[in-house]
């Protein structure tokens, strides 16, 4: 007993766990780099308007998994297409496809004439658009034509968007656009792609039907009435926007 009293007044005098700042300080984990805060005048990634996504800039190259399974997709769509050489650009090292193709069918039996450069994911969404939508609208017009060939435009070209004073690179220079300026069918006929005057024939139905459900593929759809840098043709792209946001003219 005279021992634990003779203790007692020594362990009441120890300092409790946790009690001192000098040893909390010192036992508090540095923080994580990621989790410090910014400095006031740095704005945050969202303060600036920046979203998160792919990065605009050029050439973008897929990863190795999202690119194999493109091609597998595209041989399953029964594509005929081949991989080709890098593209860049020494006047803008922005423009250029890291993994282009040369994409000659996106479905059988529908040519490109002498084959159209793109990235893999542009020629999906064109083979994935012709299979739902346009192959089935052919199907509807008179005599049931089928569809052949699609007459290109513009396809990868390191170039300016039209219309914005060369503020920013057009799609086509990322190879991720594709210009339509016909469709060709079976019975010879050729449907231009052209301004229309509300006729009512059927020529003007499948443009309509076209146009419309391209944008259910593509993140962006100009044609005739958009502009008239568009009046002759279809100029389908996927250009990244936030939200998911589309663009049909």
């Amino acid at each position: 007993m005279l021992l634990l009293a003779m203790s007692l007044p020594s362990m009441a005098q120890e300092t409790p766990p946790g009690s001192d700042p000098a040893a909390r300080d010192q036992m508090r984990p540095a923080p994580r780099p990621e989790q410090a805060l910014p400095s006031a005048g740095t704005p945050t990634r969202a303060a600036a308007g920046q979203a998160a996504g792919p990065d605009p800039a050029a050439p973008r190259r897929e990863s190795d998994p999202d690119y194999a399974i493109c091609l597998l997709d595209l041989t399953l769509l029964g594509a005929g297409y081949s991989q080709e050489p890098a593209i860049t650009d020494s006047r803008d090292p922005a423009c250029g496809i890291a993994r282009p193709i040369l994409l000659r069918r996106p479905l059988p039996g529908v040519e490109i004439a002498g084959g159209a450069l793109m990235r893999c994911d542009t020629a999906r969404r064109l083979g994935l658009w012709l299979r739902d939508f346009v192959l089935p609208a052919a199907a509807r017009l008179p005599g049931q034509p089928r569809l052949t060939a699609l007459e290109p435009g513009s396809t990868y070209e390191c170039r300016p968007t039209i219309g914005d004073q060369g503020r920013n690179l057009s799609e086509h220079a990322y190879g991720n656009a594709f210009d339509i300026m016909a469709f060709h069918f079976d019975n010879g006929s050729r449907l231009a792609i052209r301004p229309r005057s509300d006729n009512g024939d059927w020529q003007e139905a499948f443009q309509r039907a076209a146009r419309a459900t391209a944008c259910l593929h593509f993140t962006t759809v100009l044609g005739p009435g958009a502009n008239a840098a568009h009046d002759q043709h279809l100029h389908l792209d996927s250009k990244y926007r936030r939200g998911g946001w589309r663009l049909c003219q």
